[in-house]
């Protein structure tokens, strides 16, 4: 199974790491390279100061270990040739400085086949003997856990927020799902009835708003399917876990219902939020509110009194 970890889009990652080395280097010692206008030269940034070399990396899709250090020994091939070959470019960039290190900077590094791979890049790098690098030169990869706590801390609250907008579902939509799928409807609304009471109006509104709600998460699932697969793995699997807690300890002996339902929607809306970084409030709600309608619906979750023994 690929293991998840904090998506990133590989511009955001680009700004995200400025700040960062700003936060290391100091303001005024980062340079940066903009890759518009014939080409970024193998790095992103660098500073004279403390003579270092970065280019910034981000796998998009999920990976699992082996995968993700394959692409990124790629990249380190990639951009050291580029790094090595723009010579007069290069060498026009940092005067009579030599570089003492060659940073790739990515969010996750956890495979030592990247160090044995820097290490003989250095070696490599080092056999073409170029103006600009220093005789003690290295190739080095870092990831977020390399830099200061507190910097991290503070670049984190600045990223900006992940948001899901999704179309609202049709009452048409509405209508023709739960044609569709009258067994998980009629489960919904004996539940439900649990919490309504028996107002056959206000029983049939409460039902028609919880299929709504599945249906508004299912569109944003499929959306982040395509577009961030790394969030959408990361929340089908607090999702998941979540349902198979319900599943394992099975409902509540005793309860309100209202109090359940508040009880298990913030406790998900917490962890929707602690797994995925800067999901908002009105996204993290939007998703566990379907996500307590599909319980509702197939099974984990319900609410005294019940017509079976627990």
């Amino acid at each position: 199974m690929p293991e998840i970890h904090e998506f990133w889009d590989p511009n955001e990652w680009e700004q995200h790491v400025y700040g960062l080395l700003q936060d290391r280097h100091g303001p005024l010692n980062v340079h940066k390279v903009p890759a518009r206008h014939k080409g970024d030269h193998g790095l992103d940034y660098y500073s004279l100061e403390d003579k270092v070399a970065y280019q910034c990396y981000a796998v998009q899709e999920p990976c699992e270990v082996a995968d993700r250090a394959d692409k990124q020994k790629a990249k380190v091939t990639t951009d050291l040739n580029k790094f090595c070959t723009k010579k007069a470019e290069l060498s026009g960039m940092f005067g009579s400085v030599q570089m003492a290190r060659w940073v790739l900077v990515v969010p996750l590094h956890d495979s030592s086949q990247l160090n044995a791979h820097t290490t003989a890049k250095t070696v490599e790098v080092k056999s073409f003997q170029l103006s600009y690098v220093a005789p003690n030169f290295q190739v080095m990869i870092q990831d977020l856990e390399s830099f200061d706590v507190l910097s991290r801390a503070a670049r984190a609250s600045a990223r900006r927020a992940i948001s899901i907008f999704i179309p609202p579902t049709s009452p048409q939509q509405v209508e023709d799902w739960s044609s569709a799928s009258e067994s998980l409807v009629s489960m919904l609304k004996t539940k439900l009835a649990k919490r309504v009471g028996s107002d056959a109006d206000k029983l049939d509104e409460s039902v028609d708003q919880a299929v709504r709600w599945f249906l508004d998460r299912e569109n944003a699932l499929e959306a982040l399917r395509s577009t961030a697969p790394q969030i959408h793995e990361a929340l089908m699997g607090v999702i998941l876990r979540h349902g198979q807690k319900l599943s394992f300890y099975g409902p509540p002996a005793v309860g309100v219902a209202d109090q359940i339902l508040r009880s298990e929607l913030n406790a998900l809306v917490a962890t929707l939020k602690a797994e995925v970084p800067n999901f908002t409030d009105a996204s993290a709600h939007q998703l566990a509110f379907g996500t307590l309608a599909d319980w509702l619906m197939r099974c984990p979750l319900d609410f005294p009194p019940y017509n079976h023994v627990i």
